[in-house]
């Protein structure tokens, strides 16, 4: 039998290439972190949309129950109140489920819009380079001289307080990151020899942009997607704590249920304990498919799953 022959019967031995993200979905499978942090997520999903099944009560009822409140104290959790009332008569426990829909709303808004803008900024500078590059990525520098935070509380200021803008605020934010993330792994795409080849037999360049380079360079953008998740919920949570989320007081924000017990953490903690928990375990389940992503994604990290 020939050299060649050999190396016929190892390739059939071995078996067709399996992909890029089929082998990090198998590796991810493994990954005992992984499935923690996708178990956390589609618990929190789940809750959202079953809320109206899960709640019991309506979380801003018409005829909220205040016989039971007294002056700068609530009644604790009980058998018809698993975690007792607000300060303004409202079942606690409805208002913590019908929060998870709009904090994993808001932070998927604002995640996603971030990502969109950023993705488009960094690829057109990445690929295009010269004058292109500097301009976007100068601007780029200028919003990350600033920090995220005190971004978001001037973008807040000027729009005004509200939902919609807590979202601007926190995607704006993410733009920068995104960018200069995607425009590092296009620039170590652009030389490689299947792009050289794509540019020899005369490919367009959107065709090489859009076909060859972001497929192989969007896999950390990924990755730093679902972290920016994590921190959006954190930063809308935050928003929302210093008064600058939704102005009306009824809505089952996790941040803004925060803001209104502040002042009575030492007769109702439960109150506050309540949303920190579920905002803890929501951004933790997302940082956990962060690092399990970044280690099914990532060649130096694939030993370790």
């Amino acid at each position: 039998m020939s050299v060649a022959e050999i190396e016929a019967v190892d390739i059939q031995l071995e078996g067709a290439p399996s992909g890029l993200w089929r082998e990090a979905w198998s590796r991810l499978r493994r990954n005992p972190v992984a499935i923690i942090g996708f178990c956390l997520v589609a618990f929190f999903v789940l809750v959202a949309i079953l809320a109206p099944l899960i709640a019991r009560y309506n979380p801003n009822p018409a005829h909220p129950d205040l016989a039971q409140v007294s002056p700068g104290h609530a009644p604790g959790p009980s058998a018809a109140h698993w975690l007792g009332l607000d300060l303004n008569g409202r079942d606690e426990w409805a208002r913590l489920i019908y929060g998870t829909r709009f904090s994993l709303l808001i932070g998927f808004v604002a995640a996603s819009s971030g990502l969109s803008i950023g993705l488009v900024l960094g690829s057109i500078a990445g690929y295009a380079g010269g004058l292109v590059d500097t301009i976007i990525m100068r601007c780029m520098d200028i919003m990350l001289a600033i920090p995220g935070l005190l971004l978001a509380i001037g973008i807040v200021a000027m729009l005004g307080p509200g939902l919609w803008q807590i979202m601007v605020a926190v995607g704006i934010t993410n733009v920068p990151i995104f960018a200069r993330l995607l425009r590092g792994s296009v620039l170590a795409q652009r030389d490689q020899d299947f792009v050289l080849a794509a540019r020899a037999i005369g490919v367009r360049r959107r065709g090489i942009l859009f076909s060859h380079i972001l497929p192989n360079a969007i896999s950390p953008v990924i990755v730093q997607g679902t972290l920016a998740m994590a921190t959006a919920i954190i930063d809308v949570a935050g928003l929302g704590f210093l008064g600058l989320g939704p102005q009306d007081p009824s809505t089952p924000e996790w941040g803004t249920m925060l803001t209104q017990v502040n002042q009575y953490l030492q007769s109702d903690p439960l109150l506050a304990i309540a949303p920190g928990v579920a905002i803890v375990l929501a951004v933790l389940g997302f940082n956990l498919i962060g690092d399990g992503l970044r280690e099914a994604l990532d060649p130096k990290l694939r030993g370790r799953v």
